[in-house]
């Protein structure tokens, strides 16, 4: 394995039956892996990343991955829509922090407190520290609709 790919979290994740462990797993999909975002800003928010191999950009992906990628994204946006039926679905991608291929689904409520109707990048946000059990019931509730 190469340097990038030995420091990547993502790339080092789990193995298959380690991630099934794992707390924030939600599933393995076509082309990705669908995890729970630790920091619960907004209930339901996760973070889906490719898992066939390290890639930094989109535009890395033969068309068939790209495809199969989007239709994964596609399918755990429907799951966090039908499991909270929010205001607006927002996805990111960005990567300057992990350097590895990954989308930011985040489910938007006309509730959310002022400070969250722009977008939640580069604000000092107070960290949502959930119980395991709350995390386990969001992932529960976003598996029930994949």
């Amino acid at each position: 394995m190469d340097k990038v790919k030995e420091q990547c979290e993502f790339c080092q994740k789990y193995d298959l039956e380690a991630k099934k462990k794992y707390l924030f797993w939600i599933a393995d999909l076509q082309v990705s892996t669908a995890i729970l975002n630790r920091n619960q800003i907004c209930r339901g928010y996760t973070i889906l990343y490719y898992n066939k191999t390290h890639v930094t950009e989109l535009f890395q992906l033969t068309e068939e991955d790209r495809a199969a990628y989007m239709e994964d994204l596609n399918r755990v946006a429907i799951a966090i829509y039908d499991a909270y039926n929010p205001h607006k679905m927002n996805y990111e991608l960005l990567g300057n922090v992990v350097p590895h291929m990954h989308w930011h689904i985040i489910p938007r409520r006309k509730s959310d407190p002022i400070e969250l109707h722009w977008p939640i990048w580069g604000k000092d946000y107070t960290k949502i520290k959930l119980s395991d059990d709350e995390y386990r019931e969001i992932v529960g509730e976003i598996r029930t609709y994949l």
